[in-house]
């Protein structure tokens, strides 16, 4: 058993339409599913996604768009959420730990002030903006070597050198206490239990969330089945 996860957390939202937002995000023909609990949400089936709200953050969890906040330029993704919500911090998480894929993003402001991503095939092959107060902690267990590479030491692993992509989740569970005020692998039940609201969907021709594949697009895709559930 392991994480996967493909969501996107918008904090403080201005009042919004979430069906006019899903439309606007490239999902057409939207047609309502049964809703489900943030635990099962949280990295649901192709052509389906699912939205609500937890502790005044707005989620979105779909296969795709989550993959989108990785790129030195702004995807058109990253342009209509940030249009949305000028204001509001953006974090996008993607886990699959079958692959050991890992990946967070942080825009506040319209800005991207981090990202980083990795696999255990490819290592960290986004890094972008300074550390936030969240990962600092995790930083100072680790050395760079002369490759630019990070290894860490954890003390209940025995001094065993472990390599990023064996602790990229940690990150990501670590930026999700930004929002809910716990890390992820620490949260609430209330958080795992939050319904939200499901959707199938039909992507447009044109559709608004496909781009040119990013690194980490191939990483999930060369390992396809990756967003099906354990």
């Amino acid at each position: 058993m392991g994480w996967k996860a493909s969501t996107i957390i918008i904090s403080n939202p201005t009042q919004v339409d979430n069906e006019k937002l899903l439309n606007d995000l490239g999902f057409s023909n939207l047609k309502k599913i049964e809703d489900e609990p943030f635990e099962v949400a949280i990295n649901p089936d192709d052509n389906n996604v699912f939205i609500g709200t937890y502790k005044d953050n707005l989620l979105i969890c779909a296969p795709d768009i989550p993959m989108f906040f990785f790129e030195d330029d702004e995807t058109q993704t990253e342009k209509i959420l940030i249009k949305a919500f000028p204001t509001s911090e953006i974090c996008s998480i993607v886990l699959h730990s079958g692959v050991n894929l890992w990946a967070y993003s942080v825009t506040k402001n319209g800005q991207k002030i981090r990202a980083r991503a990795g696999s255990s095939d490819d290592g960290t092959f986004v890094e972008i903006g300074e550390p936030l107060e969240e990962e600092k902690e995790l930083l100072s267990k680790s050395t760079l070597e002369k490759n630019g590479a990070r290894t860490y030491i954890f003390e209940e692993t025995d001094d065993e050198p472990m390599t990023e992509d064996q602790v990229g989740e940690n990150f990501v569970f670590a930026i999700c206490s930004r929002y809910f005020g716990e890390q992820l692998d620490q949260a609430d039940d209330l958080l795992f239990e939050t319904t939200l609201a499901g959707y199938s969907y039909s992507p447009k021709s044109t559709q608004k969330v496909t781009v040119q594949k990013t690194n980490l697009q191939q990483t999930a895709n060369d390992n396809k089945p990756w967003w099906k559930f354990w």
